[in-house]
This record gives C-alpha cells, sequence and structure tokens, in this order.
C-alpha cells in the first residue's frame, strides 16, 4: 500500500466536499461530476454509470424537503498510480415529507480513479453507523468492512 500524499489527499478530499456540498444544494449536475464515468454507487440498491446514478439520486433527492449533510473525516489508505481507496466519514439531517426528522452518521467505503488529472470517485458503499432522532436516541449499527 501507498501513501497518499498530501497533494493527493487534498484533492481526494475536495472530492468528498464537493459531493456533500451538490447533496446541500439538491445539485444533481454537481452531484454527479464527483463520479468517474462507470462509477458505481451502492447504497442497498446499486446503481453502475454516472448517467444513470444522477437519476436514481435525483429521484431519492425529491422525496427529501431539507438536508444538511457534512464531512466528519477521511482517511486515504492507499494510493497506487491513478488509483486509491479510502474511508469518509459523513453525517446528514434529514427534513423529511410529513415533518418527520432524521440524523444520519455513514461511512462510506470509496475507491477512486484519476482522469487526466482529476480524482472522481469509482466505487461508493455506504455504511450506516447511526440512524434516529439527533438525541441518539435511535439505532447505532456496527461498521461493516468494505
Amino acid at each position: 500500500m501507498a501513501k497518499p500524499t498530501n497533494d493527493d489527499y487534498i484533492s481526494i478530499r475536495r472530492v468528498a466536499e464537493r459531493y456533500v456540498d451538490a447533496v446541500n444544494r439538491f445539485d444533481g449536475e454537481a452531484w454527479g461530476q464527483t463520479w468517474a464515468p462507470d462509477g458505481v454507487w451502492a447504497v442497498g440498491q446499486t446503481y453502475t454509470g454516472r448517467e444513470t446514478m444522477v437519476a436514481a439520486w435525483t429521484g431519492i433527492m425529491k422525496s427529501i424537503p431539507h438536508v444538511y449533510m457534512h464531512v466528519y473525516s477521511g482517511v486515504i489508505d492507499d494510493v497506487t498510480g491513478d488509483t486509491a481507496s479510502g474511508r469518509w466519514y459523513m453525517g446528514e439531517f434529514l427534513d423529511l415529507p410529513g415533518g418527520a426528522r432524521s440524523m444520519n452518521s455513514i461511512c462510506y467505503f470509496d475507491t477512486y480513479t484519476r482522469i487526466d488529472g482529476q480524482w472522481y470517485i469509482q466505487t461508493r458503499k455506504f455504511s450506516a453507523l447511526y440512524r434516529g432522532p439527533a438525541d441518539l436516541s435511535g439505532e447505532f449499527f456496527s461498521i461493516a468492512p468494505a
């Protein structure tokens, strides 16, 4: 395993931050631009290819009136040439239809690819760490390995 350079870590973190920014702005085009063209998004159901993922994401987001997602921390485990792997811990506060609200803590297990000098998410696997009320009275989950 090759440790990432500071430049690689910063560039990959920017992808994570652009992803979160796009979620918070409900911007499907910007969200899609964080993904490799043949990326794979595994969130219970698996979607393959940027166009397919953006269509699915846009449909999901139409059912959510408000969201605030944020990046907690991330680790890049390996950078080998134009590929990398890592994990990002994120949280989101959701205002759901009918006035329900929820807080989610997430770990994304990712791989990345560099295309023409730009890093993109190649694969992203969703793993729930917590889901429930913001007072933390909901359900906690064990971290699932990649």
